[in-house]
């Protein structure tokens, strides 16, 4: 085990793009199809149309190539991301902490309707919780989404948009929950053949005054 290392041997690193991406589309061809234990080595090698001993001269198992395969879907994820916030009407630099957050949920169901076969592999993630791979991976993911996350709840501390009461780690583990069980949050968002986006918009704006306000109604302070 590598903690959250993502392990390539030099050999995939030295091949053309278009070999790569060869590996690379047969390994997200399976992962949606299959989760990570169902899923065969044998068969996207196959798939990829590549001989097992390159394979191997590319990563030393199916782990590392699924670990691979989740920093690809994590980048591109990024980018869209990072597109999707440049284009806004206005930045997201002078926006409060929970409208910056609600844009950056928008922007994930977007995602997710955008690119389903990579939301399929997420969704599989599910089946790996609480086993070695799965510590493996959030130990790069996870401690990379709370640094995110972190930054963005110390600016909201300090300008006093978040209360200053509760533990900050509480409150990052919270959003990072959120952030982390998409599917379960917005299931409408996984499902392509009948999208509600108006559902899904109200859903966001009601998890958003959710963390925002709480439950408790306000007769009762």
């Amino acid at each position: 085990m590598n903690g959250g290392t993502v392990v390539v041997k030099p050999g995939f690193l030295n091949l053309s793009d278009e070999e790569r991406q060869r590996v690379v589309e047969a390994a997200l061809d399976e992962f949606a199809q299959y989760d990570y234990f169902s899923a065969s080595f044998n068969r996207i090698i196959q798939n990829a149309g590549i001989s097992k001993g390159s394979m191997y001269h590319y990563f030393h198992n199916k782990e590392d190539l699924y670990l691979y395969i989740l920093k690809v879907i994590g980048e591109k994820k990024k980018e869209f991301m990072a597109k999707g916030l440049a284009e806004l009407d206005r930045p997201v630099q002078g926006m409060g902490f929970f409208e910056s957050f609600e844009v950056q949920l928008e922007l994930g169901v977007s995602f997710a309707l955008e690119n389903p076969r990579l939301q399929m592999i997420g969704e599989n993630l599910e089946k790996i919780e609480n086993t070695a791979i799965y510590e493996r991976m959030m130990a790069g993911l996870g401690v990379e989404l709370e640094n995110y996350m972190g930054a963005m709840v110390d600016q909201a501390i300090a300008t006093g948009e978040l209360r200053d009461d509760l533990d900050r780690d509480f409150i990052i583990r919270v959003f990072r929950f959120v952030m982390m069980n998409f599917r379960q949050m917005f299931p409408e968002s996984t499902e392509p053949g009948g999208i509600d986006r108006d559902k899904i918009q109200r859903d966001m704006e009601q998890l958003v005054a959710f963390l925002k306000n709480g439950l408790q109604d306000l007769k009762w302070l």
